[in-house]
């Protein structure tokens, strides 16, 4: 898990008994669906992975031989780096899928094969409008929100009746994390063929994806950048929303979802107005020292939700002292004398 994603195998280890094992095998199946989709295998090859890796998910008792025979064939014929050892200990993977209750297993299942498709579809399709990168943002991260809404019903912290209410904000939190990723890549994404970034936006303001980063189309493509930060704003306060109106007193749950949501926020404030996201020797990122105290926040304030919202107000005034002021900020603010209920 550490070998794929650092920061979320430190939030999934605050997650309660037995979601956490359940939030670890659902991360890893998806990160090897990204893996096919990242490749640079042709559109015929990731069709026929994709669709053979599913089916692994689909059969009963595990299949060991069909899981071999996968696990060979994606060593075999896709891109990787750090992935390696997730594909290599595919049969480890899908051996604790397997060994998930039925409930679980189904909404893994589910979402997986809703975020392959939604990953097929875009191999072939340019990311035109931000209508598209809201839909391809949903398909590779919205999900997953999704998903552990599903999970937390599933593991009795909310009811039925949390779970649908909060399925819009459950994408949209997802959603979040995917479009500050697509902020502050740009520079690395665009050299490696993978462009985010709305094309209509760029021929707004003249630009192409070859021209985006260099020096002397900064003017523009600042312009561009600042579209960009103002359509993923109402997804942060979404997802905020979200973690609010979870169970107060599921500290492990909220922690797992408050250190990826401000880790998001700080990188999105870095973003703002900064020309070094067009830098490819540059990475725009928060510090470890903002990353702890990130971690200890969310403990002490976690159950807290005047605490909060406050710090969330405090945080989005930097990047804009009259986003203290805006309608989302006022919903959150009535949101933070509200109690959160109860886990089941």
């Amino acid at each position: 898990m550490p070998n794929v994603s650092r920061s979320f195998s430190l939030c999934i280890k605050l997650l309660p008994k037995p979601l956490d094992r359940q939030m670890m095998v659902s991360y890893l199946l998806y990160r090897a669906l990204d893996t096919i989709e990242d490749s640079s295998a042709s559109i015929p090859k990731k069709r026929l992975l994709f669709r053979r890796f599913l089916k692994l998910h689909s059969r009963r008792p595990y299949d060991a031989a069909g899981t071999v025979a996968c696990r060979d064939e994606m060593l075999a014929s896709l891109d990787y780096t750090y992935e390696k050892s997730l594909i290599s200990n595919l049969e480890s993977v899908l051996r604790v899928f397997h060994a998930q209750p039925a409930g679980v297993r189904k909404a893994i299942r589910h979402w997986g094969r809703v975020m392959a498709k939604g990953m097929y579809e875009f191999q072939g399709k340019r990311i035109k409008t931000f209508r598209d990168q809201d839909r391809y943002s949903y398909y590779v991260a919205g999900v997953v929100g999704y998903l552990f809404n599903d999970l937390l019903y599933h593991n009795r912290i909310i009811t039925d009746h949390v779970r649908r209410r909060l399925r819009r904000h459950a994408r949209r939190f997802g959603q979040a994390l995917q479009k500050v990723n697509i902020l502050r890549d740009v520079a690395h994404d665009v050299p490696s063929g993978r462009y985010y970034w709305p094309q209509a936006l760029l021929v707004k303001y003249r630009l192409n994806y070859d021209g985006l980063c260099k020096a002397e189309n900064r003017a523009a493509a600042m312009k561009v950048l600042r579209a960009e930060i103002k359509n993923a704003l109402a997804y942060l306060y979404s997802g905020m929303h979200y973690v609010l109106s979870l169970p107060h007193d599921a500290l492990q749950v909220r922690m797992f979802c408050l250190i990826p949501l401000f880790m998001a926020i700080e990188s999105y404030i870095k973003c703002i107005d900064n020309h070094e996201v067009f830098l490819d020797e540059k990475t725009v990122k928060i510090s470890r020292l903002q990353v702890q105290e990130i971690v200890a926040k969310s403990g002490l304030w976690g159950t807290s939700n005047e605490k909060l919202v406050n710090w969330f107000v405090r945080s989005m005034a930097r990047a804009d002292p009259m986003l203290s002021k805006s309608p989302c900020s006022q919903e959150l603010m009535r949101l933070r004398a509200v109690p959160a209920g109860r886990k089941r």
